[in-house]
């Protein structure tokens, strides 16, 4: 592409605030709370909407240099190249992004306005069964967690149930594997060789792989639906709770 044909598309997408992707031949420039060069390369500079810019390598998920939103971009066709600058007044930075070839320029208008939600990690769902202990089934009792076993590692939760029988819960925030699975049978021989009697061994996740549930049958292992989104759930619950008992 002519490099004039880019400056003309990437100053048309930037007055109409558009997503805005350009691939080429680049040199990179930054100046602020430190300075850094990147010589030439083909990579990808890609212009927000609110104003940040990033630049990209062709391997890895980290931009190699960007700004963050607001910034005042420029762009200028000089007789070395296209030259996009990204410039914050405080603190002082500048990003100049010189290309020698564009080898082509996109840009869109995109809309989302969908809330983003992050729900339970792994330690935040063994909070919410010690908290509510019947997600896993009533009557189920917590005696502890990360328990140690031997040299097969630690169990998320460890416990009795009404009957009085020893309950090994491993957790899971995404479905289950063969290999999870084998990791909680290993916690079950760990308990029993010392307590003298097979506990049962439960595994709490969202779903179980296909690949998985042969085993489930085969060992006697049972499975509880338990979602990291129905964990957080109990945890805010909880929150409100305490702030309201305060």
């Amino acid at each position: 592409m002519e490099l004039a044909k880019a400056e003309e598309l990437v100053k048309e997408a930037l007055r109409a605030r558009r997503l805005i992707l350009i691939v080429g031949l680049m040199e990179v420039f930054y100046e602020g709370r430190a300075a850094s060069t990147l010589g030439p390369g083909e990579r990808l500079l890609i212009i927000k909407q609110d104003g940040s810019i990033l630049v990209h390598r062709p391997s890895g998920y980290e931009p190699v240099n960007w700004q963050p939103p607001g910034s005042k971009i420029e762009v200028l066709l000089r007789e070395d190249g296209l030259l996009i600058e990204a410039r914050r007044p405080s603190p002082q930075e500048i990003l100049k992004v010189l290309f020698h070839e564009v080898f082509d320029v996109y840009s869109f208008k995109l809309n989302d306005s969908a809330e983003f939600a992050m729900y339970a990690t792994e330690e935040e769902m063994k909070k919410a069964i010690l908290l509510e202990p019947s997600l896993i089934e009533d009557g189920f009792k917590p005696i502890e967690d990360e328990r140690r076993v031997s040299e097969s590692g630690f169990i998320d939760v460890f416990g009795v149930d009404s009957s009085g029988n020893l309950v090994v819960v491993e957790i899971k925030r995404r479905n289950a594997t063969t290999e999870d699975i084998k990791q909680l049978l290993s916690y079950v021989d760990g308990i029993e060789k010392e307590f003298g009697k097979r506990p049962r061994a439960i595994i709490a996740a969202p779903g179980i792989q296909k690949s998985a549930t042969r085993l489930l049958k085969t060992y006697g292992v049972e499975f509880r639906c338990v979602t990291p989104k129905r964990c957080h759930e109990i945890l805010q619950r909880k929150k409100g709770l305490d702030k309201f008992l305060a």
